[in-house]
């Protein structure tokens, strides 16, 4: 086992080449692309050089992590999931890098949080054992979807004027029903997760408006800075736009000069334009890690509510959104690959039966239909999992928080 020191050098070493076996393809075809500008001769051999550097990168990568797998508690086997194109990457890091770098922090029992694969497995093996308790919320998905399928199917046929707009009308029924069925889920399996009798969800409906409320919340301080920003720039782009045709009937100097300055202000807002949306943007990502973890649990298995549901959630969070971030990214990556393959399973029945409309002359109005029926059904298999996940997650950053 190695000892907090070693953990240290063997992450750092580890993450470097990691780094850097992802990073050198970039970098090589850019120096590249300099040196074909430069007319640099023999640049099929630079290539070459290059290419060899970042075999041996690659190669250094893989024995690396082969002998670290055992000290993550891992079979070496793992190593292979390198060689899947970029997925392979992050697996790789969660299951060898996650645990060696809980190694290096050798933080308190009562500190330190599961690795994330831990918590998927167990997530899973949640999930498989409490379906069927699960299945019965989360029909009724299913049967919200279908009433909508089936809504839209007959405004399909009728094909009234507002036909455009019906999609949009039905956002906030949908949207609605959705968020009540997830809080009943929510509540059912915390109950079934810390082995607790079920008793019925009080104050449903004040929930649901609470929750409907944080969701505005989120929005409007989460992606407010965001659309704000491109607000401002797009109505600054039309006044410089508007300022350089102004002066399309003055003389030549004068609308030179003109020309120039709109072209300085337009390279000048465009930079600042494009530093603030990366800001505006790591701030959506870094709230809306935080607040789309935690804020239904809090609101429900705390009864906090609306901004003191998203304070609790950036206590919780305090100095550790990055590894929340992790976990939910990767945990997205793997139940992401489970519901591709129940779409999957969805769609080759969807084109079977869309045939057979079809034939019969209704595929239009059919599909409509269907694919609101297949869209419930996989809400209604892959809901609880993503529920199971947000839970435990949710309990163990509560434990562990200062």
């Amino acid at each position: 086992m190695l000892d907090q020191t070693q953990a240290k050098l063997s992450f750092r070493t580890t993450l470097s080449l990691l780094l850097a076996t992802v990073l050198w393809p970039i970098v090589a075809i850019f120096i590249a692309s300099l040196l074909a500008v430069l007319g640099v001769k023999y640049l099929g051999i630079v290539l070459a050089l290059m290419s060899v550097v970042w075999l041996a990168l690659f190669v250094w990568l893989f024995i690396q992590c082969w002998k670290l797998a055992p000290e993550a508690g891992v079979t070496p086997w793992v190593t292979f999931w390198i060689f899947l194109p970029f997925f392979g990457i992050f697996i790789l890091a969660m299951l060898i890098l996650e645990p060696i770098k809980y190694l290096a922090d050798n933080k308190p029992t009562d500190k330190q949080l599961p690795t994330t694969w831990k918590l998927i497995k167990e997530t899973w093996k949640f999930y498989t054992e409490n379906f069927k308790a699960s299945i019965k919320i989360s029909l009724l998905f299913l049967y919200t979807y279908i009433v909508i399928g089936a809504i839209m199917a007959v405004v399909a046929y009728f094909k009234p004027l507002w036909v455009n707009f019906f999609p949009i009308i039905l956002i906030i029924p949908l949207g609605v029903m959705s968020a009540w069925i997830t809080l009943k889920l929510l509540h059912q399996t915390a109950a079934l997760e810390s082995g607790q009798l079920l008793e019925p969800l009080k104050d449903s409906g004040r929930k649901l408006l609470s929750f409907i409320w944080i969701f505005i919340e989120m929005m409007a301080i989460g992606a407010g800075p965001l659309i704000l920003v491109n607000i401002i720039f797009s109505l600054t782009f039309v006044m410089i736009v508007g300022w350089s045709a102004f002066f399309k009937d003055a003389s030549e100097m004068i609308r030179t000069v003109s020309l120039g300055a709109s072209a300085v202000t337009m390279l000048l807002a465009l930079f600042i334009w494009g530093v603030l949306i990366l800001a505006s943007l790591a701030w959506l990502i870094y709230k809306s890690a935080v607040w789309n973890s935690f804020a239904m649990p809090a609101l429900i298995l705390q009864d906090k509510k609306s901004l003191a549901a998203l304070k609790e959630s950036d206590r919780i969070a305090k100095g550790r959104w990055w590894g929340l971030y992790w976990k939910n990214f990767m945990s997205g990556m793997v139940f992401g690959g489970y519901s591709m393959l129940i779409s999957l399973g969805m769609s080759v029945a969807a084109l079977v039966l869309t045939a057979i409309f079809q034939a019969l002359n209704m595929g239009y109005i059919f599909t409509e239909f269907l694919g609101q029926a297949l869209n419930g059904v996989v809400q209604m298999i892959i809901m609880p999992l993503l529920i199971a996940f947000t839970v435990k997650l949710y309990r163990v950053f509560l434990k562990t928080a200062g």
